[in-house]
């Protein structure tokens, strides 16, 4: 019995062990497929995403290749010399290629366009000497010229002064002409005109002696050589030293007219130091800075004394030959700025160097164009010097370049050009005459704040108000370049009373709306430019 028991029991055991293990095999064979598929289908997806990113990269860097032919290329056609035809690739979407093609054009006539406003500004200059002489011609055959005295008019007589924007007749300007004469300039006027008149008895010539620089504020030829390489230091340097040239010619023949005065002028203190013969005209009023600055005329230079300071012409010559070599790469936009000043103003001093004082107010128009500097191995006239480097808009900074008939220019203006334009300029050139702005050394540490006084120097002493009669007058060079400024006249006198100091700029506001609210509104005179040969130069 227990063996049957026995035999059952192993029986039993048996078939629980023959039934429970085929079921985790089949569960295996069941589960191998489904993990082997699911790792097949990561794999795809990963495949998937992989060729996916790599098409995407694929096109950005045809995006990429595609964008750089296309800046290369406009690249090319903005840096093409003018006149030339762009090439452009055919790849190239229409839309930009019709914009290329106009741009091209619109670059060509802008170019054009600036090189006449230089022609006809230099028409200009021509057309106001022409008006100048013209009138000077007539007053001269109809008033006696017995002594210089007959050519102050006692009273004044403002009107026939002005020329009045072109609304008044040319003849307008004839006693202005000689009213300047007669206050500032009695002895130096043209040559040509009265040669023989003999220096008059003047406050501003007394000025110019005691300005003159001192010898020991010069640099000596060894402490030169130590600045070698400087532009901005070696520009100053320059400006200085033809001002000393000047000042020494000058002083020399002024002192022996301040010996041979007999009495001091008869004048009131409010017409001593009136550069632009405003006082006379508009009453007595404080004209600020320029009453001290020094006068060179043409009847205060001494011929025989150009020789005498042996010692500045050999440190000139040696400025020039290193300004010839001067490296003015690296300058930034105020060292650009001062230096430009400097050498334009130097440019044109020079010029009467070497070419003589001027005898007619032609003769200092001609002489503009001609007057030539090198620098850094470029020779360059005045004109250019201030229409194409000063005065250029930034905009035409790289386009007016290909329109010059210098390739070399072309090259260099980049190199020369302005970072962007500073229309105060205009305050600060000089071309000799006797209607420009007082002559001084800009540096490149306080060029703005510099300009800054010589705008507010010059309006204070060129601009006329009179409360009396409500007239406003402002000088011709403020007209030429009135955009600059304003955008028209009466924007202009507002702009000119905020640059005015106090005392004055409440005068002047009185006179301005004054002259608004009247009937009929008052215009703004003009005063006529004078070409005569001057030079005022301001005191350090």
């Amino acid at each position: 019995m227990n063996t049957r028991v026995r035999t059952a029991l192993q029986t039993m055991k048996h078939e629980k062990v023959g039934s429970s293990a085929p079921f985790p095999l089949e569960v295996e064979k069941e589960k191998k497929p489904e993990t082997q598929g699911r790792r097949l289908n990561r794999i795809q997806s990963r495949r998937e995403r992989k060729l996916a990113l790599q098409q995407d990269v694929d096109k950005l860097r045809k995006k990429l290749r595609h964008e750089e032919n296309v800046h290369r290329a406009l690249e090319r056609a903005f840096t093409r010399p003018l006149g030339a035809l762009p090439r452009l690739p055919p790849y190239l979407p229409a839309h930009t290629l019709e914009l290329l093609a106009e741009v091209a054009v619109l670059e060509e006539e802008v170019v054009r366009l600036e090189e006449q406003v230089v022609n006809f500004r230099q028409g200009l200059y021509q057309e106001a000497v022409y008006i100048s002489s013209s009138s000077t011609k007539k007053t001269r055959e109809t008033q006696p010229d017995s002594s210089p005295s007959t050519r102050w008019p006692p009273d004044g007589h403002p009107n026939e002064r002005f020329a009045n924007g072109g609304r008044r007749p040319p003849k307008s300007s004839k006693s202005g002409d000689e009213d300047h004469r007669g206050k500032e300039n009695q002895s130096s006027t043209n040559a040509t005109k009265n040669p023989k008149q003999s220096p008059a008895k003047k406050a501003p010539r007394s000025r110019t002696a005691a300005v003159v620089p001192k010898l020991d504020e010069v640099l000596t030829l060894e402490e030169e050589e130590e600045e070698a390489g400087a532009p901005n230091k070696l520009s100053e340097d320059t400006l200085k030293c033809l001002l000393s040239i000047f000042s020494r010619m000058s002083s020399q023949r002024n002192s022996t007219a301040e010996l041979e005065a007999s009495s001091p002028p008869s004048v009131s203190g409010s017409c001593e130091g009136d550069p632009y013969g405003i006082c006379s005209e508009f009453g007595r009023r404080d004209i600020g800075h320029y009453k001290h600055f020094a006068s060179v005329e043409p009847s205060s230079i001494d011929s025989n004394s150009t020789m005498a300071s042996s010692f500045l012409n050999r440190r000139l010559k040696l400025l020039l030959r290193k300004l010839a070599i001067a490296d003015l790469s690296g300058l930034t936009h105020q060292q650009k700025l001062a230096f430009w000043i400097n050498i334009y103003n130097s440019c044109m001093m020079n010029a009467f160097l070497e070419n003589g004082i001027p005898a007619t107010p032609q003769t200092i128009v001609a002489l503009m164009p001609k007057a030539m500097v090198n620098v850094g191995g470029h020779s360059l006239s005045a004109m250019t010097i201030e229409h194409f480097i000063l005065r250029l808009p930034y905009h035409s900074r790289n386009t007016i370049g290909k329109g010059l008939k210098n390739d070399e220019m072309a090259k260099t203006r980049g190199l020369f050009g302005l970072d962007w334009p500073e229309p105060l300029v205009t305050f600060a050139l000089s071309c000799g005459s006797w209607s420009s702005p007082a002559v001084r050394v800009f540096t490149a540490s306080q060029v703005e704040k510099q300009l800054e006084t010589a705008k507010r120097d010059y309006l204070q002493a060129a601009v006329g108000f009179s409360t009396t009669n409500n007239r406003v007058a402002i000088p011709k060079l403020l007209d030429w370049y009135l955009l600059d400024f304003a955008k028209d006249v009466e924007s202009l006198t507002d702009w000119i009373c905020l640059q005015l100091p106090s005392e004055l700029r409440k005068e002047a506001v009185r006179c301005v709306e004054a002259g608004r609210r009247g009937a009929v509104p008052q215009p703004v005179d003009v005063l006529p430019y004078e070409f005569r040969f001057r030079y005022l130069i301001a005191c350090s």
